[in-house]
């Protein structure tokens, strides 16, 4: 029998000086959910599923972002003697008889996994800086000293921990298999990348989006901007030799594919992707040598397809 837990979590946001309460605000529930996550973390490390896979610390937070959901329940401002604030309160609801099941679900897909373990690592090193500028912030202000040098500080911290928050409207979208609206995705994506268009992984999500509705020049072009800013990434190399594959670009999907096994040489799905294109083309030596290395790696789907036509022996 499951039971409903509530994990509530409150934090006191002051600001002034540099920091205007619209920034204040934004880091200030970025703080709230994280932490309340992290406290919600409890329930998911004590899952029998998570021991017996030996989840590091680290997964924890990012299995428990992709599971649950922080609402902002309330805020309010206050204000001290020496002090404006606003006080914002935080809840994470646990379905403890739905927990273990969206767990396993989430440590089954190790790439939706590696992109929250990377969105919450950006989160913390922005909310790190966050505490950084609030510091400086206090020191001039005691010092009565101009903060106006911290004012664009703040405000681009409070663009990145906005973008960040786009991307997690995206993957609330995530079912386990594929995005359940792209069409939203593609839009939260664009508010996302219009406050930080440097941040490769959103590029590579609204390609991911594109893909999988087929439009696949458009996902091409994500993936391009994703290789550009991290010229080794494995899965933008993957999706878009899938996208070239479905427009008929076969040879510059196949260049894709070898590209993704020079860094994973084990990557059974790539060497099924590689082997299709290959038997496609007529090239039955080299495809029968893709759809094998898939059957030793574990996967004998190919090979049975192409015996069963004659392809391979």
């Amino acid at each position: 029998m499951g039971e409903i837990l509530t994990v509530t979590h409150t934090v006191k946001q002051t600001f002034g000086g540099g920091q205007s309460p619209d920034d204040a605000r934004i880091s200030g529930i970025a703080l709230a959910k994280r932490e309340a996550l992290e406290k919600a973390g409890t329930y998911i490390e004590s899952l029998t599923v998570v021991q017996n896979s030996k989840v590091e610390k680290d997964e924890i937070l990012a299995i428990a972002a992709g599971v649950l959901r922080a609402e902002v329940v309330s805020q309010k401002n206050y204000h001290t003697d020496d002090a404006f604030g606003m006080e914002i309160v935080v809840n994470v609801v646990v379905d403890t008889s739905l927990l273990e099941e969206r767990v396993k679900k989430q440590l089954q897909d190790r790439t939706h996994l590696t992109q929250l373990q990377d969105t919450q690592k950006r989160e913390k090193e922005l909310l790190q800086k966050v505490a950084q500028l609030e510091e400086e912030n206090r020191e001039l202000s005691a010092k009565k000293q101009s903060t106006e040098k911290l004012k664009n500080e703040f405000q681009q911290t409070s663009e990145g921990l906005t973008a960040l928050d786009w991307f997690k409207k995206v993957e609330e979208l995530w079912d386990g298999q594929k995005i359940a609206n792209p069409e939203k995705a593609a839009e939260y994506l664009a508010n996302a990348i219009s406050l930080n268009p440097d941040y490769a992984i959103v590029y590579y999500n609204r390609g991911i989006a594109y893909k999988n509705v087929g439009q696949y020049q458009r996902a091409i072009d994500y993936f391009n901007a994703v290789i550009r800013l991290i010229p080794d990434n494995g899965d933008a190399y993957g999706n878009r030799g899938i996208s070239f594959y479905n427009i008929g670009e076969y040879q510059r999907a196949i260049e894709d594919f070898n590209e993704v096994i020079r860094h994973r040489p084990d990557d059974v799905i790539i060497y099924n992707n590689r082997g299709v294109i290959y038997l496609k083309q007529g090239n039955n030596e080299l495809g029968c040598r893709d759809a094998q290395k898939a059957c030793v790696l574990g996967d004998c789907g190919l090979l049975e397809i192409a015996k069963g036509k004659g392809y391979c022996r």
